[in-house]
């Protein structure tokens, strides 16, 4: 039987055939759909031809919860069987129990759920599979580990015999997790793998669209204008953010006046174990920066060793976090440790001071608080060579928990990993450099009430904020700015 499959116009589909029947080279394809993308019956269509012609291969469909799968594509599926008119013997036989479509030359179609599980954070329950193809419904939803696991399944039913290349389909909505940096973000630089490709799909490239669908979406609020219309990736609507996206694309702008105290933070790693990160401050500027891809634990000791020398910094002006291995590097020097879980402090002169005094839920929520307070103000510098990884991990913390009757919480460091699908070394590593702010004391005027230092500060050096010295008729000279 052959199939005319029509595209009515959609100039999107079709790229998306292209690359899933013509280009052997591509092997991961990400579709960026909005309302009314017509990507549900891109791929069903697709995986129809596919199993109708190759005997014993095997797709998987997955999604993140099973009902919804079979609730939205499965049903996509059934329409297209019914509008094509596909005769008996060329459907499916559909297994409810196992949630399988079996053809009658053998191949199969499974619909599996992506859901995380505490007791299968690996995602051992796939190690088995042999896969063909497989598409991700709403990928954006899916951890980035459960995905990087599964890209290892392809190629290993059929592929060699037919002589068929291992595709990867991923569909998602604008999003800013993993798909944004995966795809969306190199698509937007133009550097894109080359195995890899990204089709942006408005509502708008469906020509069967109801023109009243466009009018009523140009009538909503700017939230949904911007997703569902306009397909906008840097449009973030998640609420309760605790910093101006704004202001932290400014971070390596601006400079604060310097004093001679100086810090050191760092965020501790292992070899083999995400990144290990060492920021030397000098107030609110990162003035040096080491970061060590693979390293030993005496490696960072020495290069924190290096660094106080060189800057004239303390221990009790070093820092680090003491999680994992973190430890041992504080043995070693026999500086502060900043343990995450903690219970908050009672900040330095924060008597009166409601802001300071929140019902926290540990130390590093109180951190990232004090942090997001001094960034939002732009009284923080810092320029690195992997500046957008770190304007990547602030832009994602949040407030979590808000509806319930709780201690403040931030969304947790696993949670980032799933989404960036790495570890939020960066911004760790800044949070700690408010430890200082929080034990030295913010400044604070007579009501108790938190103030930000003027621009026209003389600095006197002292560790205590107390004993700044403020005037409003001196100007700082050009050499005390970096």
């Amino acid at each position: 039987m052959k199939l005319a499959f029509s595209t009515y116009g959609n100039e999107k589909q079709k790229l998306a055939f292209k690359y899933l029947l013509w280009h052997p080279d591509i092997t991961e394809i990400g579709y960026g759909w909005w309302a009314w993308g017509w990507k549900s019956y891109t791929w069903v269509s697709w995986v129809w031809m596919m199993c109708n012609k190759y005997p014993w291969v095997r797709y998987f469909l997955w999604r993140q919860e099973l009902k919804r799968l079979k609730q939205t594509t499965l049903e996509t599926y059934f329409k297209f069987l019914s509008d094509y008119q596909i005769p008996e013997s060329q459907r499916w036989v559909y297994n409810s129990q196992d949630s399988s479509i079996k053809f009658s030359n053998g191949s199969q179609i499974l619909l599996l759920d992506l859901a995380y599980l505490p007791s299968d954070p690996l995602y051992t329950r796939f190690g088995s599979l042999e896969l063909t193809w497989w598409y991700i419904d709403e990928s954006a939803e899916i951890d980035w580990q459960c995905i990087s696991i599964l890209s290892t399944r392809v190629w290993r039913q059929k592929n060699e015999e037919y002589w068929i290349s291992p595709k990867i389909l991923e569909w998602f909505n604008p999003d800013k997790w993993h798909v944004y940096h995966r795809f969306y973000k190199p698509y937007k630089e133009w550097t894109l793998p080359k195995y890899r490709v990204f089709i942006p799909a408005l509502a708008t490239d469906n020509k069967r669209l109801p023109k009243s669908y466009i009018e009523q979406l140009e009538k909503t609020n700017e939230v949904t204008k911007q997703r569902l219309l306009y397909g906008n990736f840097d449009y973030d609507d998640t609420p309760w953010r605790l910093f101006d996206y704004n202001k932290i694309l400014e971070l390596d702008k601006y400079k604060t006046p310097y004093t001679r105290v100086k810090y050191i933070t760092c965020d501790a790693a292992r070899k083999w174990k995400d990144k290990a990160v060492i920021f030397v401050w000098e107030w609110y500027n990162v003035i040096d920066c080491t970061i060590f891809d693979k390293c030993l634990t005496t490696e960072i000791s020495e290069e924190i060793r290096r660094l106080q020398e060189k800057h004239w910094v303390q221990n009790q002006h070093t820092i680090v976090d003491e999680d994992w291995v973190g430890w041992w590097i504080v043995d070693q020097l026999w500086c502060i440790w900043f343990v995450n879980n903690s219970s908050p402090i009672s900040p330095y002169g924060a008597k009166n001071n409601t802001y300071l005094k929140r019902n926290y839920a540990n130390l590093k929520t109180q951190c990232y608080f004090a942090l997001a307070k001094i960034v939002n103000d732009n009284l923080m510098h810092i320029k690195i060579q992997e500046q957008d990884k770190l304007i990547e991990e602030l832009d994602i913390v949040v407030q979590v928990d808000i509806d319930k009757d709780s201690k403040i919480k931030i969304i947790s460091k696993e949670d980032i990993k799933e989404k960036l699908g790495r570890s939020p070394d960066y911004s760790d590593c800044a949070m700690m450099r408010c430890y200082f702010t929080l034990v030295y004391g913010w400044i604070i005027d007579d009501e108790g009430i938190e103030k930000t230092p003027p621009r026209n500060v003389i600095y006197d050096g002292f560790d205590n904020l107390e004993e700044i010295i403020f005037s409003d008729e001196v100007e700082i000279s050009e050499d005390r700015v970096f």
